[in-house]
This record gives C-alpha cells, structure tokens and sequence, in this order.
C-alpha cells in the first residue's frame, strides 16, 4: 500500500504541474498577480483532495480488513493516522499497528511532499516578481530616477561616518 500511495501521490504532482503549467520554466514567465493567487489556492484545494483520495484508499484498507464498523469510521481512523494527530496504537488490533504506524509516516512524508511542491510554486511565482522589481530599480537607477545611487552602496559604506 505504501508504494502504491505515493507512486498515487507522485502522479498526482505531476499532473497538477502539467496541468496548470506549472513547471519551473513556465513559472519564470508568469507574474505574482490575483490570477496566480487563485491558482496556488486551486492548486492547494487539488492537494487537499489528493490526500482525501489516499485517506480514503487506506480507510478502505481497514474497513474490508474488518477493522472498522463502517466506512466513516475507518475515513476517520486512516484520517487520523494519516495527519498524525490522535489514533494510537492500542486503537487498532495487533495485527495491523504496523500499517497504521506506516500510515502515520507516510502521511507525514506526503504531506511534507506536498507542502514543498506548493512553496516551491509560490516561490517561483514570487522570485520572478521579486526579479522583476529588482531590474526595474536598476533601470531607474541607470536612467538617473534613483535616489542618488545609495541603493547600490554596500550595507556598511556609509558605516564610521559618525
């Protein structure tokens, strides 16, 4: 199960990237503006629901192993493994602690994974704004629109005058 959730989990990066374009290169020639922003919160929204659908999976696991009463209760009980925020060991029957414990770091590595596809976005998104910023102060500066040049002066120039 654990290969095939984040061999799931993988794929589903990749097709959010290929998607919505958003690869580093595309990335690059996009600007930091409200339509981004509705892109990153869809994006998230997307990963929200990848980590339902691998919740589900396992929850699914563990109702038909007859861990569970219902399917609720086994969302519930993968969901709370899965996040790594209640379920102990003694929840489970001895035979599957150590699927709900591979569970719980599973989770954690998915969603570490997952946080850092969408920092990485954000900050591709951000770097080329900031880029841009960045080359619009040197053209001002070049053009003489700056503030006499101080911009460019190293932290500590002006240091000792005092």
């Amino acid at each position: 199960m654990v290969p095939l959730l984040a061999l799931t989990h993988g794929c589903g990066l990749f097709g959010m990237s290929h998607m919505f374009n958003l690869t580093d290169e595309a990335l690059l020639h996009k600007r930091f503006s409200p339509r981004s922003i509705f892109l990153v919160a869809l994006v998230a929204m997307l990963l929200f629901a990848l980590h339902a659908l691998e919740i589900g999976a396992v929850g699914m696991l563990y109702q038909f192993g007859g861990v569970t009463r219902s399917i609720p209760a086994a969302i519930a009980l993968s969901a709370s493994y899965y996040t790594t925020t209640g379920a102990g060991a003694d929840v489970l029957p001895a035979g599957w602690r150590i699927v709900g414990h591979a569970e719980a770091l599973l989770g954690l590595l998915l969603i570490g994974w997952s946080t850092a596809f969408l920092v990485r976005k954000i900050d591709r998104l951000q770097g080329r704004a900031h880029d841009s910023a960045k080359r619009q102060r040197r053209e001002r500066l070049r053009a003489g629109s700056g503030y006499g040049g101080h911009e460019e002066m190293a932290p500590d120039a002006g240091a000792g005058d005092g």
